[in-house]
This record gives structure tokens, C-alpha cells and sequence, in this order.
């Protein structure tokens, strides 16, 4: 029998996965703090609960894929304490390590299991359930979830015990972001240079240059605009704790640090809520 799922998080990446569930036929309860979220899910099927702790109340796995680890800690201390016996908490956040930690110390005191597993993908891979899921905690609880995260994910990885999850994904964010650097900054010499879109992709895209950052954002980059699938503010809150923890772990943050110069710049700039195609804008560009 399937399990009955709570979800929290209805933002660009967690509403489509949410109906990717409901479509699986899955039941789904969803909770949010802005109703207005609702409406697609609830059309689509899924019942509504009043509140986090009747939600956790009322599932065997709590799906979460909020904005930042004070909010995966603040939902967690609501839900834990009412979880079902057995229940398993999937967090989808990008989070720090430590706050896995937290979680899975207060789930054990209730019967309970967390799981981190962030994903990378984008909005497409979410609409297609073809995200990359790094996953941290026991295997046993995501073998229990792996019929449901197959639903979601292509690549499923079990990283390590708990805050693994947590750790890998701000690996790829780093590597990520000095991706989308790059390309701004080769948008920007293009620009300059008076190549225009078109003639960029004609002949970059098969090069080593190309890839899928390549073709999602140079267009967007070399003429600043289009659709928002990730914002500024959430690569700079990424990248934050991607620092955090390399100086934890005494690795380098010089890297990190160039990157948060140039998000800080763009946020100041242009707005934390604009899409990171703004990495590649001139300061003074109006935003739309």
C-alpha cells in the first residue's frame, strides 16, 4: 500500500513535484503558509490540513522543501513531536549539515526517521521527475521512500549518515555557481565583444563550453531577461552555507568568496528575487 504523504513547499521546485505525486496517485496532504499556493494541488486532489502538526499527524512520510534551515527547524520542532510511529520526514531543503543533526536527534525521541535529500535539477527536472537526489541518513528509511522518490528523481545517491545529503548539494551549488559566473562573465565579454545571442550559441554549443547551464542561460544572460527558474537570493543563501561549511571543514573558501562578492553585487543591484541570468547584467541595467 502506498503511503500517505504530507507536503510543505509549493514554491517553483515543490509545486510540480507535489503534482508529479498526486498524479502517481498517491494521497497527498498539503499545508502552507500562504493559501493561496493551494489551489493547483487541491484541484488536483490532495486534501488540506490546518495546520503542520495535523498534518504530521495524519502521514506516514512529511515531504518538506522550504526556504532555509531556519524554516526546516522551526516545521521539524511542530511535526516531530506529533509524528506517526515509524513516520519518515524526506527534507528537500538547501540546508546546513548541522540541522539533519538536530533533526534526527529530536525524530529518534518520537519513533521517527529524517532523511536529507536535497535536489538538483531545476523546474524542468522537476516537471519531468528527473532531479538528481542526494540523500543522507539511514538506508533503511530511503529504501522505505525510494517507490516514492522514483516518482520525483532519475539518480537517487545515499551520501552518508544524516546531514550527507545536506553537504553534497552545496558541493554541486559551488560547482554550480562558478559555472553560471563564468557564463556571465563570457556574456558580458560577448556582449562587448558585439556577438550577439544567436551567433554565441552557433558557435559555443558544441564546444566545452556547452552543457545544460550553457543552454539554459546563456540566451538569458546575453540579453538579461526571460523566465526566473532560480533566484540571485537563493544562490547567495546557497552559497552562504556552502562557505559555512568549507570553513568547518577546513577546506578553501576563495571561490565562495569571489561568488558572494558577485551575488552581493547583483542582489544590491538588481534584487535578490531576480533570476541569475542578472549575474551577467551591467549595474546600471533596468530590471524588469
Amino acid at each position: 500500500m502506498q503511503p500517505t504523504v504530507g507536503w510543505i513547499g509549493l514554491g517553483r521546485m515543490g509545486a510540480p513535484m507535489a503534482a508529479r505525486l498526486l498524479a502517481a496517485g498517491y494521497r497527498v496532504h498539503v499545508w502552507a503558509r500562504r493559501p493561496a499556493t493551494l489551489a493547483a494541488v487541491l484541484a488536483a486532489g490532495a486534501r488540506r490540513a490546518d495546520t503542520p502538526e495535523a498534518l504530521a499527524r495524519a502521514c506516514d512520510v512529511v515531504a518538506t522543501i522550504v526556504g532555509d534551515s531556519s524554516d526546516v527547524a522551526e516545521l521539524h520542532a511542530r511535526m516531530l513531536p506529533q509524528s506517526r510511529p515509524g513516520a519518515v520526514f524526506l527534507e528537500m531543503t538547501t540546508a546546513a549539515p548541522a540541522t539533519a543533526l538536530r533533526s534526527g536527534e529530536l525524530a529518534a525521541r518520537h519513533g521517527a526517521a529524517v532523511l536529507d535529500g536535497p535536489v538538483s535539477g531545476g523546474v524542468a527536472g522537476a516537471q519531468q521527475g528527473r532531479l538528481a537526489q542526494f540523500v543522507g541518513g539511514e538506508r533503511a528509511a530511503l529504501e522505505r521512500c525510494r517507490p516514492l522518490l522514483e516518482v520525483l528523481s532519475r539518480d537517487i545517491v545515499h551520501c552518508g549518515g544524516g546531514g550527507a545529503g545536506y553537504r553534497m548539494k552545496l558541493v554541486n551549488q559551488t560547482m554550480i555557481a562558478g559555472t553560471l559566473l563564468g557564463l556571465a562573465e563570457g556574456a558580458r565579454l560577448a556582449r562587448a565583444a558585439g556577438f550577439d545571442a544567436a551567433l554565441v550559441a552557433q558557435a559555443l554549443g558544441r564546444g566545452t563550453a556547452s552543457g545544460l547551464l550553457f543552454d539554459s542561460y546563456v540566451q538569458r544572460m546575453l540579453e538579461p531577461g526571460g523566465g526566473i527558474t532560480f533566484t540571485l537570493g537563493l544562490l547567495r543563501k546557497d552559497l552562504r552555507l556552502a562557505r559555512a561549511e568549507a570553513l568547518a571543514v577546513g577546506a578553501g573558501t576563495r571561490l565562495h568568496d569571489t561568488l558572494l562578492d558577485a551575488l552581493d553585487e547583483a542582489c544590491r543591484h538588481h534584487g535578490e528575487h531576480q533570476g541569475v541570468q542578472w549575474l551577467a547584467a551591467a549595474r546600471d541595467a533596468p530590471s524588469p
